[in-house]
């Protein structure tokens, strides 16, 4: 791993104004490695002085118990076909060997729909290489803030959607792809991550829309095209009422030609780096 802190971090914030209001959207990793200082001065100020602090979705510990109840009924067949039965026996060699290195046990992956194998095996693999959820930007923040002060743009059940939503084919497509970049993936999200410490968005987004693209443009369009649109949406009503907003969500949806920066420039609103 090339990234352990730094103290010159600086990943990016904005001010999204109109003529009256702000919110501020800050750009996150949602598994980091431990000991990583991405805090800064700027960004905790922000954070004090916001009315309301939105998430992606609500990460707290009922929301989780929801989270996995939904997780295990979209994530695991229910019609008696195993895994090895949906997909050719060339990827489902692929499925093993990624199972022997990770220490997923095969015989879990078989039970489960193609879209949270891939899931799987992807959570595994940064774990393996020191990446761990629960040191993400999200988990660290939603412990520290009262919930009163937090918001959420999605439910449990719409990020699922995003993620579990397509056809089998299009889950197969997602599988293929995650088992393709398993052998570079420490090193692609490394580089994702320095970037991120960097402030340099741009070549965040590069990286993060190169990798979804073996995925599928139906995997995309769920993934960051629509839920851009709807928390635009939501954006734009939080600016017309004037709350003091501070989001929160993945840095992938903050940069790049349809990202919710330039969907909201594209609105009339102005938009700032402030960080």
């Amino acid at each position: 791993m090339i990234l352990t802190g730094s103290a010159n971090a600086a990943p990016a914030i904005w001010k999204i104004s109109d003529e009256n209001s702000s919110v501020w959207l800050f750009g996150s990793i949602h598994m980091l490695p431990d000991g990583m200082e991405w805090r800064t001065e700027v960004f905790d100020n922000l954070l004090d002085e916001a009315d309301r602090i939105y998430f992606e979705t609500d990460l707290g510990m009922e929301a989780q118990t929801r989270i996995l109840s939904l997780t295990m009924e979209r994530g695991f067949a229910r019609d008696g076909v195993l895994l090895n039965q949906r997909i050719d026996d060339k990827l489902m060699s692929k499925v093993r060997s990624a199972a022997e290195t990770y220490s997923v046990p095969v015989h879990t992956l078989l039970a489960m729909q193609p879209w949270m194998a891939a899931s799987t095996i992807s959570v595994a693999a940064l774990t393996a290489a020191g990446y761990d959820p629960t040191k993400g930007v999200e988990t660290t923040l939603v412990s520290e803030i009262p919930v009163e002060r937090q918001g959420f743009l999605e439910t449990a059940e719409q990020q699922i959607e995003a993620i579990a939503g397509g056809s089998e084919a299009d889950q197969i497509q997602m599988l293929a792809a995650t088992l393709a970049e398993t052998d570079s993936l420490t090193e692609v999200v490394d580089t994702m991550v320095a970037a991120w410490m960097e402030g340099t968005p741009d070549v965040v987004a590069d990286i993060f829309l190169a990798d979804l693209g073996a995925y599928g443009e139906a995997f995309v369009d769920r993934l960051i095209t629509q839920r851009n649109e709807n928390w635009v949406e939501q954006i734009t009503t939080m600016l017309k009422t004037d709350e003091e907003a501070f989001l929160v969500v993945g840095a992938g949806h903050l940069a790049g030609p349809d990202s919710v920066v330039t969907l909201l420039e594209k609105q009339g609103f102005s938009s700032e780096r402030v960080q």
